[in-house]
């Protein structure tokens, strides 16, 4: 009976010890008891550079994996983000909701993951952040991303004198880049927005009827390709510009038609 009793009790206590050494295992460094703390504000000069663009999306990667992406709604919110103590790189992309782009999630998220459109849709007041930083056990760390804005603003454009037998006007751009990256680059280079103009009450004179966020081109020169339909078929016209489409530019683009040279373009661009 002692003998029986003796070996049930050694067997008890090895497996109050098993428990104890996976515990302690885990290590300070594997328990998420560091915060941090994620704030937005916008890095430009004037107030109207100063309005970030919201949803923005954080994510959070150690290395090359993401341990965390979540989204800040407004103004007003700070992401409170539980991790293990390390080095980090926090990336921010703002202006890119759910129902525009399709977002990486945590599982698959890489720093090259592209954000990219979703069918039919145009793109918004894309803005990007990034900052490294390093978090001490039990730390509480705040980061404040000064996000900048990735797009330019076709704003209006207008040509005119066209001949009264243009039955469309449209206007084209390219090449631009088609997206950003989660890293803040941007990706893809064949893009191209192509605007459709409506014809306004004189006759002669047709214009855009909305504003527009594109990404800046992917390279110099860009194309500008105006073409004017009639009856008898299309006839386009192409410049070529060389550093005037930038990002954070608000563009205007003006044209005038003459039957000997065709269109004569010219253009403003505002910060």
């Amino acid at each position: 009976m002692m003998l029986i009793l003796a070996v049930l009790g050694l067997t008890a206590c090895e497996k109050t010890l098993d428990v104890a050494d996976d515990g302690m295992s885990q290590g300070i460094g594997q328990v998420k008891n560091s915060l941090l703390q994620v704030r937005t504000r916008a890095s430009g000069s004037v107030p109207e550079e100063k309005t970030v663009a919201y949803p923005v999306t954080v994510y959070v990667f150690q290395g090359d994996e993401c341990r965390a992406a979540q989204i800040i709604g407004d103004e007003g919110q700070t992401l409170n983000i539980e991790l293990t103590e390390g080095a980090y790189m926090v990336y921010a992309i703002g202006g890119a909701s759910a129902e525009d782009y399709v977002l990486p999630t945590t599982a698959d998220a890489l720093s090259t993951s592209a954000i990219m459109l979703r069918e039919g849709k145009g793109h918004g007041d894309l803005m990007t952040a990034k900052a490294s930083v390093t978090l001490e056990d039990g730390e509480a760390n705040t980061v404040t991303l000064g996000m900048e804005r990735r797009v330019m603003m076709l704003q209006n454009v207008v040509l005119r004198k066209i001949p009264m037998a243009a039955t469309a006007v449209s206007l084209t751009i390219s090449p631009l880049w088609q997206s950003v990256t989660v890293g803040g680059n941007y990706s893809g280079t064949d893009g191209a927005y192509a605007l459709n103009l409506e014809k306004q009450g004189d006759g002669r004179t047709w214009q855009s009827a909305t504003t527009a966020f594109l990404l800046p081109p992917s390279s110099s020169p860009a194309s500008i390709t105006v073409r004017i339909t009639t009856a008898t078929g299309t006839r386009s016209y192409t410049y070529q510009t060389s550093d005037e489409l930038e990002e954070g530019y608000k563009i205007n683009i003006e044209g005038t038609y003459t039957e000997a040279v065709g269109v004569t373009l010219s253009g403003t661009i505002e910060g």
